[in-house]
């Protein structure tokens, strides 16, 4: 058997490309082309917009890379990449930034599926077995989580142009994974008060904030009530308020916004907030704002805003971010230990790419 078709068990006869950049299995590059098909799939999606339909299809089913003997085609990236390169289309404010922002994604794409199968591949080596009954209970419950019964999912995969067995074989790759993941790498990561304190110090600027203040607000929606029923709910809950009735308890009665639940507590917010309306901001942070507003009436709402305590800008204290840079550093940890883990893998597996 010659080293094309040990390479290349499932492809059959071979399928070129139409430009020498695109190889396919049989035609293995030179030192000099392998720089051109590097780029391969972070092209690929771009390209195919302009070629007929015969050359996107030799083109979908080319080569991306091979784990072992498994193969990675440009359509399985295609498809994996289909809707993070979607949103991307909608987050992207220009053509170039999103031509870019699509190739860095299937690149992404494409190593991930390369990682997915060396993971899948080590299971397997190490001789462990997934019976079938456990797959059946994995299935069922994605099934009903994330379609509801057998028959949306049905029409749903027939949208996406997958089948059944693809996916049943994708929830046990993921569930394979997420062991074989928890199984390799620390998820008992303990974290030093000494590192802590350092990351603190050394990203000081990261828990850095603008003036702020803790507040509580109630909510007169004007689309809900007339414009005079809207301004009496406004002034009757202030007076409850100034005969020194619990915010809170007014809130959850005549508020209509969903903080109602949470007596209206916004907690803290920075003059920068721009999730707080501008005539909002103004009010709670000039200096001499503290206690309780009038009725402030912007378009569309009535507000009643109390002012519990004023913090000025400056650097968070340790004690406040404390867990937030824990987490951050467990999570790079984590991150350092996959990669470690996916490199070893590499290094007892087969992996090249077209």
């Amino acid at each position: 058997m010659s080293r094309r078709q040990k390479l290349c068990p499932r492809i059959g006869p071979a399928r070129v490309a139409v430009d020498w950049r695109w190889t396919a299995c049989r035609h293995f590059p030179t030192v000099a082309a392998m720089k051109w098909m590097r780029l391969g799939i972070a092209v690929g999606a771009l390209a195919l917009a302009g070629l007929p339909a015969a050359a996107q299809s030799q083109l979908l089913n080319g080569v991306a890379a091979l784990v072992n003997r498994s193969v990675i085609t440009f359509d399985d990236v295609r498809s994996a990449s289909l809707r993070p390169i979607e949103a991307a289309r909608r987050l992207t404010r220009s053509d170039t930034e999103f031509e870019q922002r699509a190739q860095q994604i299937q690149k992404d794409v494409l190593e991930q599926l390369i990682e997915r199968e060396l993971i899948v591949k080590e299971f397997e080596a190490k001789g462990y077995n997934l019976p079938e009954s456990i797959i059946d209970e994995i299935v069922d419950r994605q099934m009903k989580e994330e379609f509801g019964d057998r028959l949306t999912l049905t029409k749903t995969l027939r949208l996406r142009g997958q089948t059944y067995e693809s996916w049943r074989k994708d929830q046990r790759d993921q569930f394979v994974i997420a062991q074989m993941t928890i199984k390799n790498i620390n998820q008992n990561i303990v974290i030093s008060p000494k590192k802590i304190e350092k990351y603190y110090a050394d990203h000081a600027d990261k828990y850095r904030v603008g003036d702020r203040a803790k507040i509580r607000m109630i909510l007169v929606d004007k689309s809900r009530h007339s414009a005079s029923e809207s301004r009496k709910i406004a002034e009757e809950a202030l007076k409850r308020l100034k005969a020194g009735e619990d915010f809170a308890k007014v809130a959850d009665s005549v508020s209509d916004d969903a903080r109602r639940f949470k007596g209206g507590d916004r907690g803290w917010v920075e003059n920068r907030d721009a999730d707080l309306r501008k005539e909002l901001r103004e009010w709670v942070f000039k200096p001499e704002s503290s206690g309780l507003s009038e009725p402030i009436e912007v378009e569309g709402a009535i507000f009643l805003v109390k002012v519990e305590e004023k913090k000025s800008a400056g650097i968070l204290p340790l004690s406040e971010v404390r867990l937030d840079v824990e987490s951050t550093l467990k999570n790079e940890e984590r991150d350092r230990l996959r990669k470690a883990w996916i490199r070893r893998l590499r290094q007892k597996q087969f992996v090249t790419y077209f």
